[in-house]
C-alpha cells in the first residue's frame, strides 16, 4: 500500500501500512529500542543505552530544568554579590542567550519527525534548509549526520560520505564529544562505503565504530548499550553481505544471539534480511526462512534497493522461492 499522502514517483515505496502522520510541534518517545514504532524516537544515553519512556522523560525534564534554572540563577549571583539592577540585567542577558541558541530547535524537531516517520525526503528537505542558517555548532554536527544518514537511504552514498568528511573534525572536537554521535557518523561511512564497493575503507570505518563504542561503554570487554550494539551489528552484517564473506561474520551462536534480538524488536526489520542472507550463505535456510518471513512487518519503507542492491536481489529472489509476501 503507499501512503495517500504522497504523489509522483512513488512506484518503489511498498509499505505494509500507511507511514504515521507527523506532527513537527511534537515528537513521541518510544519506550524502548525493542518497542520503538514508525514515528516514535529512540533516545539513547552517553553510553549508548537506549532509555524507557520514564527515563528520557526525566532527562527530558532535568534539561529543560537547567535550561530555564540557569538565567535565573546567574541572576541571583549576580545580583547578589554586586546590586539587583546588575542580576537583573545579567539573567536577562543569559536568558536572550538561551532563546538564540534554542530558535532552531524547533524546526529540527521537526525534520527528525519526519526522518523517523519514513518520510526521508521531506527530513532531507528540512534540514537542507536549516544547515543555511547559523545553528549552534552541536545542532550543526547533529544536523549533518542526519544529513548524511538520509542520504544513504536515498541512495546517495557518496554525498554521505563527504558529508561526514565535512563535519569529522567538528566530530573531534570538545564541543561535540559524543561518543555516541561519532559512532553513528562511523556506521553510517562504513555502510556507504560498503554499497560504493569500496571494501577495505569500510572496514577502517567498521573498526573506528568499534573502538568508539568501546569509548562509550568504558572501554574493551565491558558489555554495549543495545542501541550501539545494534548498529555495530548493521555494519558488520553490510560489510560481509557486500564483500559476499559471510565467514567474516561472528560464529553460529553468536548469530543466533543476534538473530533473537533482532526478532524482538517492532523496527529495524532491515536487520532480519540481512541476518537472514547469513544464516543462508551458512547452510542454516531454515532458520534464513524464519527471519525472512518476520522481517516485512519491521520495515515500514524499505530502504533495501537504495542502500544494499545486492541484498534486495537476493531477498527478492528468496522471498519468490520460499513464498514470503511484502518484500
Amino acid at each position: 500500500m503507499v501512503d495517500e499522502d504522497d504523489s509522483g514517483d512513488d512506484a518503489g515505496r511498498a509499505l505494509l501500512a500507511p507511514l504515521p502522520k507527523v506532527n513537527p510541534s511534537r515528537l513521541p518517545v518510544a519506550r524502548s529500542l525493542a518497542d520503538a514504532g514508525p514515528g516514535e524516537m529512540v533516545i539513547v544515553n552517553r553510553h549508548g543505552q537506549s532509555l524507557t519512556t520514564r527515563q528520557a522523560t526525566t532527562s527530558i525534564v532535568a534539561s529543560w530544568t537547567i535550561i530555564v534554572a540557569s538565567p535565573l540563577a546567574v541572576g541571583l549571583i549576580y545580583g547578589a554579590l554586586l546590586s539587583p539592577l546588575v542580576g537583573v540585567v545579567a539573567g536577562a542577558a543569559m536568558q536572550l542567550l538561551t532563546l538564540v541558541r534554542l530558535r532552531h530547535w524547533p524546526a529540527l524537531r521537526g525534520a527528525i519527525a519526519h526522518a523517523v516517520a519514513y518520510r526521508w525526503e521531506d527530513a532531507h528537505a528540512a534540514l537542507i534548509a536549516l544547515e543555511k542558517k547559523r545553528l549552534p555548532a552541536s545542532q550543526r554536527v547533529t544536523a549533518q549526520v542526519l544529513l548524511a544518514a538520509l542520504e544513504e537511504l536515498l541512495g546517495q552514498p557518496q554525498q554521505a560520505i563527504d558529508r561526514l568528511d565535512g563535519v569529522h573534525a567538528d566530530l573531534s572536537t570538545w564541543r561535540t564529544r559524543s561518543h555516541v554521535l561519532r559512532c553513528q557518523a562511523a556506521s553510517l561511512k562504513a555502510e556507504a562505503l560498503a554499497t560504493l564497493g569500496r571494501l577495505d575503507e569500510a572496514r577502517r570505518s567498521r573498526d573506528e565504530l568499534v573502538r568508539e563504542a568501546a569509548a562509550a561503554t568504558g572501554g574493551p570487554g565491558r558489555p554495549r548499550g543495545d542501541y550501539l550494539e545494534m548498529i555495530v551489528q548493521g555494519a558488520e552484517l553490510k560489510i560481509a553481505v557486500e564483500a559476499d564473506t559471510p565467514d567474516a561474520l561472528p560464529d553460529d551462536n553468536t548469530l543466533h544471539l543476534w538473530a533473537r534480538a533482532a526478532l524482538g524488536r517492532s523496527r529495524f526489520g532491515e536487520l532480519l534480511v540481512s541476518l537472514a542472507w547469513a544464516f543462508h550463505r551458512r547452510g542454516d535456510d531454515d532458520m534464513a526462512r524464519h527471519l525472512l518471513t518476520e522481517a516485512p512487518s519491521r520495515i515500514p519503507r524499505s530502504s533495501l534497493p537504495q542502500t544494499s542492491p545486492r541484498l534486495h536481489a537476493w531477498a527478492q529472489e528468496k522471498a519468490r522461492e520460499w513464498e514470503i509476501d511484502g518484500l
